[in-house]
């Protein structure tokens, strides 16, 4: 929809972000005053109808709460117009808590705390509403609190973003609770029962207090399934870095607690412990017992004299010497023989035992150096070069910035991304745009492996959530599990935004998962304003999603009664016939483009 430069009374200033809707800056025309103005396009799949219906509910809700607490954005007008649903509501200028971590990649502690305690706050309105939005008093949950959902103003004012559709999806019941929302930020309460409640706000606020932290959130995985059950299998996350105080790091392992009646039970508790950090006062937390993540089993040290005495006996034993040994030893043989035992110990630890170092890191060195990329090769060898280069990292860690590990981990790095960028690049030279043919496992491995060598790699974190999307797709090609997909797209246009690749992926899921053809074609139009030349792949998708469409209106027409309007929908199936046919004459290459079965437009298209 970025034909759109006027709708209605708001001018288009520029595009803002895009998820299930898309969301611009637009300046009322009439006073002169900036607005916030989500817009779904009107199609006539079953999803966007639900998806429309959601807005619809929620900002009913969003009004209603504005009322009860100004800090809610205000919603001034929703509906119907050319052909878009829309939502017009304040504007609230400032930057969000992702934007803020991708330029900063942690937060500062106490600040972290500020901005959730904040948070807690609202959410204590939010959870004490009752929603009539239905026609039934329901008890409102958020269902989406996530660093994209919190945004920051130029004071540190704290506002809490979408309030519609991510919540009131989650609370219906024909779908699943987590297709539409974020697995990462989701309880393992709501992934395995669909238990969406105040307890899922709170864990969701758990998790991204941990990310304000660290920098990551706390459970990652190479995709969305394998993340759902790490996060279900209630294992300890990964560790906050030692920064983090000890009574914040109490209040995010309650938070996040495996055992829910643990955790915090209300929004008031949380921002209690929160409040009680702020002001330098202990927390409840840190008076539970809980066992700490980071806990490792009791590793048993022997007293300094029992292993002497061992290595003692050893010896006695290896020289074959009776237990008592008594010799007379003048003063000047005790000199000598304690200036050797130094001059050994001297020669042994500052010159033999950094040289056999130094060699045995040259070797290890040489052989990284000297690997290929991974297209070609099985997961073992990545993994065998990643243990070699963690063990080279952990033995030379002691020497920090002056470690010579950093003369592998730049071309290591180097490797792990031109492996994923190979892989990208001929799934995009590809003339199948089937994705499930291309290894996304190996290229999410190489980009998380990129990145923990290097975290601020924004054009890598954009390449991941590319693979994550396509790896989504591979494994759920059909809605409503490939929706899922859209998030990761958009992260990766975010992080790569003068990228095709993003809008390609896009084009292909509103093709083929959505059988929406006019978002695909856009996306195309885009990809191809970035520099990308179109060719018989593009092609046949687009004719793909022509054929989609005329499927469905050789339908309408068969079920229409009136005559009238039985004509004019068969002649409308017949103009995208005749338009996929024209694309479809576009391969001059010979290559194999696969067909897709629809028998009812078939009959059109002979």
């Amino acid at each position: 929809m970025s034909h759109f430069k006027q709708f209605g009374k708001y001018e288009i200033v520029r595009k803002l972000s895009r998820s299930l809707t898309d969301v611009y800056l637009a300046r009322d025309s009439e006073t002169g005053a900036l607005a916030v103005l989500k817009l779904v396009e009107q199609s006539r799949d079953e999803f966007t109808q639900l998806v429309i219906e959601a807005e619809r509910r929620g900002a009913v809700l969003q009004k209603q709460l504005h009322q009860i607490d100004p800090r809610i954005l205000q919603v001034y007008d929703f509906g119907e117009q050319q052909n878009c649903f829309f939502v017009a509501m304040e504007y609230f200028e400032g930057k969000t808590v992702a934007e803020i971590l991708r330029e900063q990649s942690t937060i500062d502690p106490k600040r972290a705390a500020r901005y959730a305690a904040e948070i807690s706050d609202q959410l204590k309105t939010l959870h004490a509403f009752v929603s009539d939005v239905d026609g039934h008093k329901t008890a409102v949950v958020h269902g989406d609190i996530k660093p994209s959902n919190i945004q920051i103003g130029s004071n540190d004012e704290v506002r809490l973003l979408d309030f519609g559709i991510a919540k009131v999806i989650s609370l219906t019941r024909n779908l699943t609770h987590h297709n539409l929302g974020s697995p990462s930020y989701c309880s393992p309460e709501r992934l395995s029962k669909g238990q969406v409640d105040a307890q899922a706000d709170l864990w969701a606020l758990g998790v991204t207090l941990f990310e304000m932290i660290s920098g990551l959130p706390p459970y990652q995985a190479e995709n969305t399934r394998k993340l759902e059950n790490l996060i279900q299998s209630r294992r300890p996350p990964r560790a906050l870095p030692d920064t983090c105080p000890p009574g914040l790091r109490a209040v995010i392992e309650k938070s996040l607690a495996s055992n829910l009646n643990e955790r915090y039970q209300t929004a008031e508790a949380l921002e209690g412990d929160l409040r009680a950090f702020l002001s330098d006062r202990a927390t409840v937390a840190e008076t539970e017992a809980r066992q700490s993540w980071n806990a490792a089993p009791t590793i048993a040290r022997y007293p300094a004299e029992s292993r002497s005495t061992k290595l003692v006996a050893k010896t006695r034993t290896m020289l074959k010497l009776p237990e008592r040994v008594k010799v007379a030893l003048r003063p000047a043989d005790l000199r000598r023989a304690a200036i050797a035992l130094i001059s050994g110990f001297v020669l042994g630890v500052g010159v033999l035992m950094p040289a056999a170092y130094l060699y045995r890191f040259h070797r290890a060195s040489e052989a990284l150096k000297a690997a290929q990329d991974y297209v070609a090769r099985d997961p073992a060898a990545i993994a065998s070069d990643w243990n070699l280069f963690q063990q080279l990292q952990k033995e030379s860690h002691f020497l920090g910035r002056f470690s010579p590990v950093r003369e592998v981990a730049e071309p290591l790095r180097a490797r792990f991304v031109s492996t994923a960028d190979k892989i990208l690049g001929d799934y995009r030279s590809s003339a199948s745009s089937a994705p499930e043919r291309f290894d996304w496992n190996k290229a999410q491995l190489c980009l998380r492996h990129a990145l923990e060598i290097n975290p601020s790699d924004a054009a890598a974190r954009g390449r991941l959530a590319l693979c994550n999307a396509y790896g989504i797709l591979t494994k759920h090609p059909r809605l409503p599990e490939a929706s899922a997909s859209i998030q990761q797209f958009n992260e990766a246009e975010r992080l790569l935004p003068h990228s095709p690749d993003p809008h390609l992926g896009l084009a292909r899921l509103y093709v083929y998962a959505y059988k929406n053809v006019e978002p695909g074609i856009a996306e195309l139009r885009k990809a191809e304003s970035l520099g990308y030349h179109m060719g018989a792949k593009e092609a046949a998708e687009e004719a793909d999603g022509y054929l989609y469409r005329a499927q469905w209106e050789f339908l309408r027409a068969r079920y229409t009664v009136p005559q009238a309007a039985q004509k004019r929908w068969l002649t409308m199936a017949e103009a995208d016939v005749a338009r996929a046919r024209k694309l479809r004459q576009f391969d001059q290459s010979g290559a194999q483009i696969e067909p897709i079965s629809l028998p009812g437009t078939l009959r059109l298209w002979r």
